[in-house]
């Protein structure tokens, strides 16, 4: 990219600069240790508010729109297992067992940290519900 002449006007240089295909960044001297310290704090904002909107439709009981947040959340952040979790709940409430299993299996993979281990036995009980593992057999019943 050209420098910014300093004989033009200054706004037609950046509209030139940028039909050219230069970023702010670049027509403000941004370094890349700056790039990426103003990407991850886009990215942590973006996530945020997702799984904000995503918590809201839950409560709203519009399960379909949340679990299209929380997958939007899980993919920002395939570390975190509580979007995922979240999104099995909404399963349960639309009684879609099968993806809810599926996600709840996926959440206790991803718990291996001890920081999730609460989560980890939270999504386990549910699965065993789902699943019927954890439910009393006739002849423990009697």
């Amino acid at each position: 990219m050209n420098a910014i002449p300093s004989t033009e006007d200054p706004c037609r240089q950046v509209l030139d600069l940028l039909s050219q295909g230069a970023g702010l960044g670049t027509i403000f001297g941004y370094t890349a240790d700056e790039y990426e310290a103003l990407y991850a704090l886009g990215h942590d904002h973006y996530s945020q508010q997702r799984y904000l909107d995503a918590a809201c439709m839950q409560m709203l009981k519009r399960y379909k729109e949340a679990i299209q947040y929380y997958s939007t959340a899980s993919v920002l952040d395939l570390e975190d297992p509580l979007p995922t979790f979240h999104t099995a709940e909404c399963f349960i409430a639309l009684e879609m067992r099968e993806q809810a299993s599926e996600a709840l299996t996926l959440v206790v993979a991803q718990c291996q940290q001890t920081a999730f281990a609460e989560l980890a036995q939270r999504a386990q009980a549910l699965l065993e519900l789902l699943t019927g593992s954890g439910a009393p057999t006739e002849e423990q019943a009697q």
